[in-house]
């Protein structure tokens, strides 16, 4: 195995950190985007639902 000083662990520790902590946010902003999306998309379909029944009532 390389042998490595501990200097050396220390920053690669460091960078491997903060590459998981950047896959971990990238994945749950994707997350929170698809959500944010989904929520959007049923209130709009709601909103709709209760237009066309408002009109039906009124014919």
């Amino acid at each position: 195995m390389i042998d490595l000083d501990q200097e050396t662990w220390i920053y690669l520790a460091v960078i491997a950190v903060f590459l998981a902590y950047f896959l971990w946010n990238s994945r749950r902003a994707k997350k929170l985007r698809k959500d944010r999306k989904n929520r959007n998309f049923r209130r709009r379909y709601f909103e709709r639902k209760q237009e066309n029944e408002a009109k039906s009532k009124l014919q």
